[in-house]
């Protein structure tokens, strides 16, 4: 008879925050499972009690600090309403999710910039929470409001200068300005705007 070893949410949590600080305090590149697990107070076959390897255990981390971020950014979007307001309300949630949650965000650029670092169908999982987003340019390019541009530019312009500034705000143990963020996004929707 082979006993199902019971798996402790507090030790599961201690080593997802573990990932989290070791990405930020020391970066990815250093990070190992006996760093880990000496982080979250663990034995690194306890580690393995819980994943199989490294990846598999990041890519639960990222869908837990992708769905910790995504809640903040689709929460009031509705898809039928104009591609403008959806536009700007996205980025607002973008900015309170990643001001609410700096550390959460940090490792998830982290994990955007260097997808390798998880199993390829997890962070496609975790792509495919970007559809309400997909269907607004979508929109916005049928309607003519958006530039007919693929996707990646106009994330580019979009997501991006709000996560370069963070990401220095949050070095530096500051936050991003109302007015900042406001100003970006009216520069987003400018440069992503057909005129």
């Amino acid at each position: 008879i082979q006993l199902m070893r019971y798996k402790d949410k507090n030790k599961i949590e201690a080593l997802h925050q573990a990932v989290i600080d070791v990405i930020i305090s020391e970066g990815y590149q250093n990070l190992s499972v006996a760093k880990i697990a000496k982080k979250a107070g663990v034995s690194q076959a306890t580690l393995y009690v819980y994943y199989s390897d490294k990846k598999a255990m990041l890519g639960q981390v990222y869908l837990n600090v992708k769905n910790l971020i995504d809640t903040k950014l689709f929460a009031k979007v509705n898809p039928t309403g104009s591609v403008a307001e959806q536009f700007r309300l996205i980025l607002h949630n973008y900015a309170d999710a990643i001001t609410t949650y700096p550390r959460e965000a940090a490792v998830m650029r982290v994990f955007n910039w260097n997808p390798d670092l998880l199993p390829p169908a997890i962070f496609q999982i975790g792509m495919d929470f970007g559809q309400p987003i997909q269907q607004i340019y979508q929109k916005g390019i049928q309607e003519n409001s958006l530039r007919p541009l693929a996707p990646e530019l106009l994330i580019a312009y979009t997501f991006q200068p709000l996560d370069v500034i963070e990401e220095l705000r949050f070095r530096h143990q500051q936050t991003m300005t109302k007015a900042e963020i406001d100003t970006m996004i009216e520069m987003a929707w400018q440069a992503c705007r057909q005129n």
